[in-house]
């Protein structure tokens, strides 16, 4: 009896301590409810503030119009880039393409330039197996490359090549009046068209 009565029970020890921590954590739990309150608060009264202010400007931009006189004219006066851009955008893309058509025509030139180049090593042989006729065949096959290749060539290469089919021409009149040298005269035209492919390049 006497031990029993000098321990304390273990529920009116505990309850102390819970005491104790719930007053020390109410101080914070208040702050915490205030702080809630105060930003609910604050927020209910914003959005009202906020939701009414479209009803104000009307009257702050009918102060200031926005389709005044100044402001036009000093867009006007100023160019924007996209205004000075576009037209040097447009020059650049004529100008690019003034150059691809002129490579081009540059290009057809030479393929015709080669076509007449063929032609002619098939004459020589022809002309070796003393066929006149399909070497006259093969001389007006020439004059037309030719033709087509001075359509299309610079204006520089264009006297050049109307020497050279002078001179096809001259070949082919001379072909069976004075079949004679014929082979140095093809050779000597083979080699002007040969120069003129070469300097092109």
């Amino acid at each position: 009896m006497s031990s029993g009565s000098g321990e304390s029970p273990p529920p009116g020890a505990r309850q102390p301590g819970v005491a104790h921590l719930l007053r020390a954590a109410l101080p914070h739990a208040l702050t915490a409810l205030v702080a809630v309150a105060l930003t609910l608060g604050i927020q209910r009264l914003l959005l009202p503030a906020a939701s009414g202010q479209p009803l104000v400007t009307p009257q702050v931009a009918s102060i200031t119009p926005v389709s005044s006189p100044m402001p036009t004219s000093t867009v006007n006066a100023t160019p924007s880039p996209q205004s000075t851009e576009a037209p040097l955008a447009a020059a650049l893309t004529r100008q690019e393409l003034i150059d691809l058509r002129a490579q081009d025509e540059r290009l057809w030139a030479a393929m015709y330039l080669m076509r007449a180049l063929h032609h002619l090593a098939d004459a020589e042989t022809l002309l070796r197996a003393n066929d006149f006729a399909r070497v006259e065949q093969t001389l007006a096959a020439i004059d037309e490359a030719l033709a087509q290749a001075y359509v299309r060539a610079a204006e520089a290469d264009r006297d050049p090549i109307s020497q050279i089919r002078s001179d096809v021409g001259g070949i082919r009149e001379d072909l069976y009046l004075r079949p004679e040298g014929m082979d140095i005269r093809l050779a000597r035209v083979r080699q002007a068209i040969m120069t003129l492919i070469e300097a092109r390049r």
